[in-house]
């Protein structure tokens, strides 16, 4: 074979028409050669038979007859064959018909985790963009910010407890009110800073305001209210509070500083609830708050007047070291749990007229300095007053007692406390 020579290649036979011959179907001629095949046949074996077994005798008629039967039998056969093939062409269509199905719902769900995976991109990239504004030097831009995540929040439900996260974290963020405006012949420099320092108290002030605004069921028909929201503002410095009727679930505000008055009336604390450590610099309002779970004021300080006037603590109340500089009302106040004010101190009056308790009242080491008045009162658990210190003005008027009552080592004015001296008032053991 010379070199270079290659045998032709034999090239596959194609069909002469233009389709696949696996894939043609039968034509109306084939159809009809078909059937008149088959009707000449039928008409010739009718003519053999009557030419074999026409004669008409008993010996034809049984042939005959048995050629019936074995007819009927094949033609029975045949049948069957066709349900079967019937059969299985509707399970094949049905099998292709389930496939189709299951082909369009992995294509639907494609499409929908394509969607899905946009939309989270989506948000994950407003997310960033207002977070990073939020951390801008400029207090416009962090304003911005804060709109932004409002309104990211209010889109996407299933983010507000983590915009909320964010917004309470900035508000931990360390930060001190602004003393009075500089002098005009002071520095540069003070004014800026002092001019900061008043902007970002507004930053704040809308943060807060959007926290408020959320937290309220009845804010613009409850439209924008987000329900079962989480707070925590430990140790942030908050201003001039207005959480009025709104609706908090595990709220910590450990350590925090709330400069200003501070207005937390009708509000409803579902869940544990801590105020421990906490600073309230100017008038604060707990009225008609409603406490569900167990509430800590433990060392907190009221350097203004407080009032708890018609609030309700449904689990365990604490105010262990708790300082009122200023009058605190208790007036009508319930507590369904036990509470316990063990070494408070009342600077100014205390007012626990038509207060009840439930359970235990324990107030071991309170002071007392100046008038407390628990008139008509009701204790229906023991009530512990040892080691109390009551000032000259104290009464008990129309108190009842329906437990152990204990004022062991108190004193009135420095001397020896002895129940009698708060006479008159009334105790359900001397009944």
């Amino acid at each position: 074979m010379a070199e270079g020579f290659r045998p032709r290649e034999k090239q596959p036979s194609r069909p002469t028409s233009g389709t696949d011959p696996a894939q043609r179907t039968l034509s109306n001629r084939t159809i009809a050669i078909c059937a008149g095949v088959l009707l000449l046949f039928a008409i010739a074996a009718c003519w053999l038979l009557l030419l074999l077994y026409g004669r008409g005798t008993d010996a034809d008629k049984a042939r005959l007859e048995g050629v019936r039967t074995v007819g009927t039998i094949v033609l029975g056969a045949g049948g069957a064959v066709a349900l079967l093939l019937a059969a299985r062409r509707q399970q094949t269509a049905e099998q292709d018909l389930a496939n189709k199905r299951h082909d369009v719902m992995l294509r639907e769900q494609a499409n929908h985790d394509a969607r899905h995976d946009a939309a989270e991109r989506r948000i994950s990239d407003l997310y960033l963009k207002a977070v990073e504004q939020l951390g801008a030097d400029k207090a416009p831009v962090r304003l911005a910010g804060l709109y932004a995540l409002d309104r990211l929040a209010q889109d996407n439900p299933p983010q507000r407890q983590t915009i909320i996260n964010v917004i309470s974290a900035y508000l931990r963020m360390p930060y001190e009110l602004p003393d009075k405006s500089p002098d005009f012949d002071a520095e540069k420099e003070i004014h800026d800073e002092y001019k900061s320092d008043i902007q970002e108290r507004e930053v704040r002030v809308t943060a807060q305001r959007i926290l408020t605004d959320h937290l309220d069921p009845n804010y613009r028909d409850g439209s924008r209210f987000w329900p079962d929201i989480d707070l925590d503002l430990s140790g942030a410095l908050l201003i001039d509070v207005m959480f009025r009727d709104c609706r908090l679930n595990n709220a910590r505000f450990s350590n925090a500083r709330f400069c200003g008055d501070t207005l937390l009336m009708g509000i409803q604390f579902d869940g544990d609830t801590r105020f421990d450590g906490v600073t309230f610099t100017g008038d604060t309002w707990f009225s008609e708050a409603q406490f569900t779970g167990n509430v800590r004021f433990d060392q907190a300080t009221f350097e203004a007047g407080v009032r708890f006037d018609k609030s309700s603590f449904k689990g365990t109340a604490t105010f262990r070291a708790a300082t009122f500089l200023r009058e605190a009302r208790f007036k009508s106040t319930t507590f369904t749990g036990s509470v316990v004010f063990s070494r408070a101190t009342f600077t100014n009056s205390a007012n626990f007229e038509d207060a009840t308790f439930f359970e235990d009242a324990y107030l071991p080491g309170v002071t007392f300095a100046h008038r407390s008045y628990f008139t008509e009162a009701s204790f229906a658990g023991d009530a512990w007053f040892n080691q109390v210190t009551f000032s000259s003005y104290t009464t008990f008027d129309g108190a009842t007692f329906d437990g152990d009552v204990r004022f062991t080592d108190s004193t009135l004015d420095g001397v020896p406390f002895i129940p009698a001296q708060l006479r008159p008032y009334k105790s359900v053991d001397d009944e």
